[in-house]
């Protein structure tokens, strides 16, 4: 019994570690900033840090490598999308796209359902290069933001938005600044992946 509540409590503890949100922080203005949190961890993406200088060993271990590499004679590396294509057929490939496709489209659904966006702020100046250029610009803006945010509001679950469009007739360049705040679960970042995974490898191996 000892042993069946160990990995009951095993069980239960990595549950809850799934249940904790992952959280996600996306920023821009003039620099996109892209950062990913989980508990007391926070991970930047963007901009990427500047990696640390190699050792002077490490450096000369690398140039020998790069060395023989040259002295090896090149072999052409082959095109796998090209392979596919010749051993199935261009109809082949375009089936295997639109299989792929498919399963992309459905875990991007699936994962904006569980997407909880705690704050959307929009804000931008919309400039041209004359009064008609900064008109047509600032049309043609409005006319992807707000359908993108209604796409996003019916798919997501949005808690906060603010959008703040403008024409800037007497600016010299669009200014725009985004701030996103979002969680989702892990719990269902894994229900989602395991499926689309596992109809992944049934498609590859159907094709093969």
């Amino acid at each position: 019994m000892t042993a069946l509540y160990i990995i009951l409590g095993i069980l239960a503890f990595i549950i809850l570690l799934l249940m904790i949100p992952l959280k996600i922080n996306l920023e821009y203005d003039d620099e996109v900033r892209l950062k990913v949190g989980y508990l007391f961890l926070k991970y930047t993406i963007l901009p990427q840090q500047p990696k640390k200088e190699k050792t002077k060993k490490k450096k000369k271990a690398a140039e020998k490598k790069k060395e023989e590499k040259k002295k090896e004679p090149e072999k052409k590396q082959k095109n796998p999308i090209l392979e596919y294509a010749d051993k199935h057929g261009l109809d082949g490939l375009l089936e295997l796209v639109k299989a792929i496709a498919k399963i992309v489209v459905d875990v991007l659904k699936s994962t904006a359902k569980h997407l909880v966006i705690k704050k959307l702020v929009i804000r931008a100046v919309i400039a041209g290069e004359d009064s008609a250029d900064t008109a047509l610009k600032y049309g043609y803006a409005c006319s992807v933001i707000y359908p993108a945010l209604s796409i996003i509001d019916q798919n997501t679950r949005l808690k906060y938005h603010s959008e703040d469009i403008s024409a800037g007739f007497l600016c010299e360049k669009t200014v725009a600044e985004l701030e996103f705040t979002a969680k989702i679960k892990p719990l269902w970042l894994l229900v989602i992946a395991v499926p689309a995974a596992l109809k992944l490898i049934k498609v590859l191996a159907k094709q093969n």
